[in-house]
């Protein structure tokens, strides 16, 4: 019987290189400890886990834009050498309630935003947040080469392009100068399985960053005993966890690594105990047959 485990070894994304789980900052400016020192606990459980891909964003925080990148910014700041353990990654584009703006004046005056928030001299990863369809491709390609070529940023990627989307950007490129795209993808979001980023991903030996792989907190809470589409595929979770002793959370973040060679899976949890968990993802085995019980518990009907 074929068994399926998550592959632990390092991700390359352009010339860098990262753990496959990641650690994302969308939640970062929420709740009451939404400071630096709150900000520095949760990332080092991170760290301490292996996850040494910090994910964020301008837009993070919002209605308080830029927030996110503040707080840790202001960690990064507190504690000298914590900049150096890490793969930090950032976003620019969207300006609600606009929403999208992609010209090359505003994502560059956005990454500088971001690095004078961020306490930081050069940020890693940089993505455009989402495709802005007034901007043409061409300006936004002029854009991030301007990033890259000033030494603001070490690579370029996007986040929800569609395959067509990507093409065009990376062509216009020059060809392989996008890294990664990273998109919504777990149990309850299976859309790149069929759109062809996941297989556009491969072609291109681009990293697949799945965000929200716990389906935005949904597959923790779902009642597994709903007759429903999310009902089922908590079912199918379960089932697997129940075998291996294991969180519902872990086997769904083990799901989405196992779907790619090359995926790395972002996790956003806000309490350090859960962050450290996450990383047992690993551990998790799972049949081909149980793999392909998430997807059928998905489609809602039999695979062909």
């Amino acid at each position: 019987m074929s068994v399926l485990k998550p592959n632990r070894g390092r991700r390359q994304i352009g010339r860098l290189q990262c753990n496959p789980i990641s650690y994302g900052h969308w939640r970062l400016a929420n709740g009451d400890d939404a400071n630096a020192e709150a900000a520095y606990r949760k990332t080092r459980a991170a760290l301490d886990a292996g996850m040494d891909m910090i994910d964020t964003a301008a837009v993070y925080g919002f209605p308080n834009f830029g927030l996110a990148e503040e707080i840790f910014g202001q960690a990064l700041k507190a504690n000298p050498g914590l900049r150096d353990e890490m793969l930090l990654a950032s976003k620019g584009g969207i300006i609600p309630p606009t929403p999208y703006d992609s010209s090359k004046q505003h994502l560059v005056a956005s990454c500088e935003a971001s690095l004078r928030r961020l306490n930081t001299d050069v940020i890693d990863l940089f993505y455009v947040h989402r495709p802005d369809w007034l901007t043409p491709h061409a300006e936004v390609a002029e854009a991030l080469r301007l990033l890259k070529d000033s030494g603001k940023v070490k690579e370029v990627a996007v986040s929800n392009y569609l395959p067509s989307q990507f093409d065009a950007l990376d062509a216009l490129l020059g060809g392989g100068v996008l890294v990664a795209n990273q998109i919504e993808f777990s149990p309850k979001r299976q859309d790149p399985i069929w759109d062809g980023a996941l297989d556009q991903c491969q072609k291109h030996s681009v990293t697949f960053v799945a965000w929200s792989p716990l389906g935005g907190g949904d597959l923790l809470t779902q009642d597994p005993s709903e007759d429903s589409n999310m009902g089922r595929i908590a079912a199918a979770l379960d089932k697997i966890a129940q075998r291996q002793g294991q969180t519902r959370a872990n086997v769904a973040l083990a799901w989405t690594l196992i779907s790619n060679p090359n995926v790395v899976s972002i996790i956003g949890s806000q309490q350090p105990e859960r962050i450290a968990d996450q990383a047992r993802a690993f551990d998790v085995e799972m049949t081909r047959e149980e793999y392909y019980q998430v997807v059928v518990a998905w489609r809602g009907v039999r695979l062909p």
